[in-house]
């Protein structure tokens, strides 16, 4: 999702200095006129906003945190906004080290996909200080054209995992439906397009149709939403706090999330 955010950037006139892990990325951006360099420090160094956008905590923890990290490279009063999926624990362990080092950290999750980003239409929600989110909103604008505060640090992250837990909830009641449809002898695709125009209607519904099955999208994305669901029930466990209804349907096995990658 990196490539189209970059896109856009430059387009835009933002002046944006690029580090991929892979060097095909980075040559693939030199030719777009794109400044890249070979290590994370050098892209921090001299930034006003560093965004991150990586696809888990581990991730995330590595590139940001310690001596060596983003954090530790850039310029007081910076600000690294981190549009990954993940532990409001783990935002607000690096807003403390960023704080200490003089720099600054608001959590940025997104929600929407890359046809999204490259139309400007991408949802970004935003935990932080005021003043933080503003300097980050005024660059994430080139993307992204429903910006939403949530309040303090780790707030936008459980936000967004209340909606991906909505997701995955929502996947799995449409599979029940399609599999109940289908034993009525229901064309999916004709379950959808009608459904899409009646009060039973949701994204995942419009999935269905264009995917033709729930379990066609789930092999897809399922490994996506798979681990957003694990980050949930570990954070849920970690503060104690019962999911309820949602997570027991969140976690079912209408469509199976499971998704072998070999």
């Amino acid at each position: 999702m990196g490539t189209p955010m970059v896109e856009r950037l430059h387009a835009a006139g933002t002046a944006v200095t690029l580090y991929a892990r892979r060097p095909e990325v980075r040559d693939e951006f030199v030719a777009k006129g794109v400044t890249t360099v070979d290590t994370p420090a050098a892209m921090a160094a001299g930034a006003d906003v560093v965004l991150a956008c990586l696809y888990s905590d581990e991730q995330l923890e590595a590139l940001a945190s310690g001596p060596d990290g983003l954090l530790a490279a850039m310029e007081p009063g910076a600000v690294l906004a981190s549009h990954g999926t993940g532990s409001p624990a783990l935002a607000v362990r690096l807003a403390e080290e960023a704080e200490s080092r003089g720099v600054r950290f608001v959590d940025a999750p997104i929600s929407g996909s890359n046809d999204d980003i490259a139309a400007g239409h991408l949802t970004v929600m935003m935990g932080g200080a005021p003043a933080d989110t503003d300097r980050v909103r005024s660059v994430v604008g080139a993307y992204a054209d429903a910006v939403f505060a949530t309040g303090a640090v780790g707030s936008a992250l459980a936000v967004k995992l209340i909606n991906n837990t909505l997701f995955a909830a929502n996947t799995q009641l449409v599979a029940e439906a399609e599999r109940i449809g289908r034993s009525l002898g229901a064309d999916p695709v004709a379950l959808s397009d009608i459904v899409q125009r009646s009060s039973g209607a949701s994204y995942v519904m419009g999935l269905l149709a264009r995917f033709g099955s729930t379990q066609a999208f789930a092999d897809l994305a399922g490994h996506y939403l798979l681990k957003d669901l694990g980050v949930v029930n570990g954070v849920a466990d970690e503060m104690g706090i019962d999911l309820g209804l949602l997570g027991r349907v969140a976690n079912a096995d209408s469509v199976d999330f499971h998704v072998d990658r070999a």
